[in-house]
């Protein structure tokens, strides 16, 4: 178990090292370890009146989480997300990032035996458990905060959710980051979001919004004062596209939003790919950033 933890933080500081050496904005530590085994556990291992279910494949990839199942009343102590965070990165003197599932993420793979009830079992997320995350690692030092939601646009033979559906979503944002000075962001990827266009600029809540341009094409965005977070990069292909492929997007994007603000991103998280090729498709994002900062 220790050459185990050992490697898993060997793997985290290269990979902080890499972020800082490409001069990324924010950087994350990649939350290797066994803690995060799916990206999940930290929740259903460390928040009261939830226990660990079945082995459930993560959408439509080669990995898997447990399913929370809840029992009782759900409450965080605020911890159950810092205590899987080596405090040498928090203390490192970089904007550190952190992930999180957004409130309906979690509700959407849940088996609620307790609330009866998706709105109660949403804000319950939110109020009882990610407010209290949220609040806590942003007093740790953590300065952008990351909701991923993934139920919103991975629909699969399910409809859209309606607009007051989104806007109960956004609110449940809202309510999650309540007392949080950091940035935040708001990122969808393994569908579609064209069809939450231009409603989801309004209804959800946080300083930027995420796109998976692999399935989501630029040209159906509109004006927004947000900051967009350009997931140009597809995490689950390890081709390795050019940058002129990727500025060609972004310059799109620039078009139809007229955003200040374009964070250049990979579509989602980078475990579904080597490693290698996740670190070039890293490298790459940095020399696109850099040919748009020269021009």
């Amino acid at each position: 178990m220790k050459s185990l933890n050992a490697a898993f933080r060997e793997d985290s500081d290269q990979l902080v090292s890499l972020q800082k050496h490409l001069r990324f904005d924010h950087v994350s530590d990649g939350q290797f370890s066994l803690a995060w085994q799916d990206f999940l556990r930290p929740i259903t291992d460390g928040v009261e009146g939830i226990r660990k279910g079945a082995l459930v494949r993560w959408y439509n990839t080669n990995t898997f989480y447990y399913t929370p199942i809840i029992k009782d009343e759900i409450r965080s102590d605020g911890k159950a997300v810092l205590r899987r965070i080596e405090k040498r990165h928090l203390d490192s003197g970089s904007s550190f990032k952190v992930i999180l599932p957004d409130p309906l993420t979690l509700t959407e793979l849940a088996d609620d035996r307790f609330y009866g009830n998706k709105e109660k079992l949403l804000f319950a997320f939110a109020d009882n458990v990610l407010r209290e995350e949220v609040r806590r690692l942003s007093k740790s030092g953590v300065k952008y905060i990351q909701f991923s939601s993934p139920a919103l646009v991975a629909r699969f033979r399910e409809p859209p959710l309606s607009r007051d559906e989104l806007k109960q979503a956004g609110e449940a944002v809202g309510a999650s980051l309540r007392g949080s000075s950091a940035r935040s962001g708001f990122h969808t990827f393994f569908g579609d979001a064209s069809p939450y266009i231009p409603w989801i600029f309004d209804s959800i809540p946080t300083d930027d919004i995420g796109f998976d341009f692999s399935q989501t094409d630029p040209e159906s965005l509109t004006p927004s004062k947000k900051g967009i977070i350009a997931g140009v990069a597809d995490a689950r292909s390890s081709y390795l596209e050019s940058v002129g492929e990727m500025e060609r997007k972004v310059a799109v994007i620039a078009e139809r939003t007229g955003s200040r603000s374009i964070t250049l991103s990979p579509s989602s998280d980078l475990r579904y790919i080597p490693r290698e090729v996740a670190d070039a498709k890293l490298k790459r994002l940095s020399k696109l950033r850099e040919k748009l900062e020269d021009n």
